[in-house]
């Protein structure tokens, strides 16, 4: 099974950005344990304003939120992720979108030909496959970059669709040496 970076495509400027999301929510309730607070939680963020907002698919920063189409596709292959509603305020043109926000498992998967610099960020990322077992989506355990990992049946689901504004990126696999990386 062939694996893929998700991410948010970075050469649309005028992405949508929810602000003051970390005075609404705590960075520890994006895992597991805490789905009981975030489940409680109205979860409404203002976006920043600019002359231009284009409402993408996935947005990755500053935490991960998919649109109700990706969601939907998402929930196929994935039915049992914990997934609550996100609401982005444009008070400026008096419209709100609504965008899910799932947690993710988090997957012990890195293969030991991974490298990392000295600073402890990755600077190769090797999956094991493994070690992934049936996760459709998933998080990587023992890195510190926030990357979406999903396996080939999703990518190819999304790729069949016209989503806006992701991006996929394949990843190496131990046993794999890849000599680039594909878009």
């Amino acid at each position: 099974m062939n694996y893929f970076i998700l991410s948010q495509d970075e050469r649309i400027a005028s992405a949508v950005e929810p602000t003051g999301v970390f005075d609404v929510i705590r960075q520890e309730w994006l895992t597991t344990e805490y789905q009981d607070e975030l489940d409680e939680a109205v979860i409404q963020f203002d976006i920043k304003q600019k002359k231009e907002n284009d409402y993408l698919d996935f947005l990755d920063r500053p935490i991960p939120l998919y649109s109700n189409r990706l969601k939907t596709i998402i929930h196929k292959f994935a039915p049992k992720l914990f997934v609550k509603s996100v609401v982005l305020v444009d008070r400026e043109r008096i419209k709100q979108d609504l965008y899910w926000l799932m947690i993710l498992p988090r997957v012990n998967c890195l293969s030991e030909q991974s490298e990392f610099h000295r600073d402890g960020s990755l600077k190769r990322l090797v999956l094991d496959p493994d070690k992934i077992g049936r996760h459709t989506i998933f998080q990587i355990e023992g890195i510190r970059e926030p990357y979406i990992i999903i396996d080939l049946r999703l990518a190819e689901a999304l790729l069949r669709r016209d989503f806006f504004g992701i991006r996929l990126k394949k990843v190496e696999q131990a046993g794999r040496r890849m000599s680039h990386a594909h878009d």
